[in-house]
């Protein structure tokens, strides 16, 4: 809570008086992109504000490098109020990549590809449903889905293009065709959308900015939970953590489910 509160009073101050600790730069509109944070972060579970909140920002210019992280705000706030299509329509956006697409794109992609890989899990989920309620068993293997005669199959691929690890079978004597676990290579244990969604955002990301450091200015300190310190630059991966964006004012940072903005230390 004291975190939350903090956010609101560096907002409050950034927009009364666009002086304390703040030097607003044309762009990228970093001052835009902490007030749909500070949004999310006072109100998780208010989706309408969160999302209105994003759209705004968005809303400016599709130009901006930081509305990527705007979208990928808006579609877990989508997914977590049930609103699949929509998120599905800004996750493909976040996947357009140009040619020398920046970390921060690049990170954004990841985190489209795991949402979306979830959601095409649900896919499969459902038709093994249907082959259970025929057969009283699910399938030896997700073959069986191709001999359906269904007009929309499936992807038997993740987003990454690895093919699904499905396995029929349960230790529970009686239960070896009752039960199975499908999983994406990349995502493991956290390929099922129920499970990932109850997570908390940016609970995985755990790296905190301390200081500039001495040898460059655009390479930061970091603390995590494991290591004291560490020196990294945008594009670093540390953890399964990205530095995706080091601006004027802020940080962001991104796993393959969440971004983090944080202030950037003085």
């Amino acid at each position: 809570m004291q975190g939350r509160a903090i956010g609101w009073v560096v907002l409050a101050v950034w927009m009364t008086t666009g002086l304390t600790g703040w030097t607003q730069s044309a762009a990228p509109d970093e001052r835009g992109l902490w007030k749909a944070w500070v949004s999310h972060t006072n109100a998780p579970d208010d989706h309408l504000a969160v999302l209105a909140a994003c759209r705004e920002f968005s809303s400016k210019t599709n130009q901006d490098p930081l509305v990527v992280v705007a979208q990928g705000l808006e579609a877990w706030h989508l997914l977590k109020s049930g609103s699949t299509n929509e998120a599905m329509h800004l996750l493909n956006k976040m996947l357009v990549l140009p040619e020398n697409a920046s970390p921060l794109q690049k990170a954004g992609a990841e985190i489209a590809r795991s949402w979306m890989t979830r959601i095409d899990r649900e896919m499969i989920r459902l038709v093994l449903k249907k082959i259970y309620v025929r057969d009283i068993e699910f399938p030896e293997s997700l073959e069986a889905i191709k001999a359906l005669k269904i007009k929309r199959m499936p992807p038997f691929e993740d987003r990454w293009g690895k093919p699904w690890v499905y396995k029929r079978g349960s230790s529970i004597k009686g239960m070896e065709k009752q039960l199975y676990t499908l999983e994406s290579t990349r995502l493991g244990s956290k390929s099922d959308i129920r499970k990932a969604l109850a997570m908390p955002y940016a609970g995985g990301i755990n790296l905190e900015p301390v200081r500039v450091s001495s040898v460059s200015s655009d390479t930061y300190e970091f603390s995590s939970p494991s290591r004291k310190s560490m020196l990294l630059q945008a594009g670093a991966d540390m953890e399964g953590v990205t530095l995706a964006y080091i601006g004027v004012n802020i940080i962001v940072m991104a796993d393959d489910n969440h971004w983090r903005v944080v202030i950037k230390p003085r």
